[in-house]
């Protein structure tokens, strides 16, 4: 995306008067380690080479005036009602504004142009993009330079659990904001903390397929996933001999939910049982693609999708076709990422083949479900901290 295009853009919105700052954070895909993060798990994500871009000017009004160009929509409000939810993509910003004016007084009003390559709905994670771009674009406006990265992080995931209502772990934010160019970002939810995988993929490329069946976080399975897990918890510690109480369902060794699952009740052992598996998978598969172990690796990502199918049970036919179509075709490994309930897939893909490949996924799927998935390979790029320059 050419900064300066949507530097003349936003001024054919808002008028010459202030001239913006552009902010940019991607879109992720996460490898392998799914509804591990709000069980104080393991994840493996990265960043991916499509971004949301913040475009912002501060005004001396007491207003803030928001521009989609993917929505072509221009909305408005004072900053007295920035805690009046709309139910709409404003809220996210509105959730940002929220946090920002908890830590100052001397909230001004701003004009804020949106643009997003990160399709909306397919599990890539658009609505931390757009939080995080607005939120670093508001702490430099704004001179909040006393917010650390942390903290910002943690701003941009209470907007979307308390504001939009999605009951979202921290991943996709961390991962949006600390990610490096060509390494997967092991995170330690619990602490939370990170490390730099560097990936070892040559020879392979790595193929999302959207299925264009949107999903939402802030969708009742979702949460009600979450509440499970809590459910799932407080069992175990009920039913575990001696004193033993665990603090998460990632602490629990798999020995242990082993001995006491047959008493449990069978749906929240299921989710428990994901979520400790999950999390050795994803330890797993770090070693795995620094190794360039691309078949090992590979069977880790198709039981992981295994796993989010039948015991968790998140998972959509338009998914598990397409994992399917990757076994039939003797690709390494595939598997839905993200939250689930439709979105897309990530693929390990032999170079050699690779066209080949996404036509004839394109082609079954379109036969399957009438209409055609978006195919595209990405890059592990890097996260908001390395920012755009005007001509970029």
């Amino acid at each position: 995306m050419k900064t300066d295009k949507l530097y003349r853009r936003f001024r054919e919105v808002f008028g010459g008067g202030n001239t913006p700052t552009a902010y940019r954070a991607p879109g992720r895909v996460n490898l392998i380690g799914e509804h591990t993060d709000y069980n104080d798990g393991l994840v493996l994500p990265i960043a991916i080479d499509l971004s949301t871009y913040a475009l912002i000017a501060v005004t001396d009004q007491d207003r803030v005036r928001l521009f989609s160009e993917n929505l072509n929509q221009l909305e408005e409000f004072g900053l007295e009602d920035v805690r009046v939810k709309q139910n709409d993509w404003t809220d996210y910003v509105r959730g940002i504004v929220a946090g920002f004016m908890d830590l100052t007084d001397s909230l001004r009003g701003f004009d804020l142009y949106i643009n997003s390559e990160v399709p909306v709905g397919s599990g890539l994670s658009s609505s931390a993009a757009l939080e995080i771009s607005t939120a670093i674009g508001l702490r430099d406006e704004l001179q909040q330079g006393n917010l650390g990265d942390l903290e910002l992080i943690k701003l941009c995931q209470r907007a979307e659990n308390e504001f939009v209502g999605a009951n979202t772990g921290i991943m996709d934010q961390y991962v949006s904001y600390f990610a490096r160019a060509g390494a997967g970002l092991l995170i330690d939810t619990s602490k939370p903390s990170h490390e730099q995988v560097e990936l070892d993929i040559s020879g392979y490329e790595l193929l999302v397929i959207d299925t264009r069946v949107s999903h939402t976080h802030g969708g009742s399975e979702y949460n009600e996933r979450r509440r499970e897990c809590e459910k799932a918890l407080r069992e175990i510690n009920r039913l575990v001999q001696g004193e033993t109480q665990y603090a998460s369902l990632s602490r629990i060794p798999p020995s242990e939910l082993e001995t006491i699952g047959p008493r449990m009740e069978e749906k929240l052992w299921k989710r428990a049982k994901h979520v400790i598996e999950e999390n050795g998978r994803v330890k797993e598969a770090a070693e795995l693609l620094e190794r360039n172990e691309i078949g090992r690796a590979g069977k880790l990502f198709y039981d992981s999708h295994e796993s989010l199918r039948d015991l968790y049970q998140v998972s959509a036919p338009e998914l598990d076709f397409v994992v399917g179509f990757a076994r039939e075709e003797g690709i390494p490994g595939a598997r839905m990422t993200g939250g689930g309930f439709g979105g897309a897939t990530i693929h390990l893909v032999p170079e050699e083949g690779f066209e080949e490949y996404r036509k004839g996924a394109e082609k079954e799927f379109k036969k399957e479900f009438g209409h055609e998935p978006k195919c595209f390979n990405v890059t592990p790029s890097d996260g908001a901290l390395v920012r755009p320059t005007p001509a970029e």
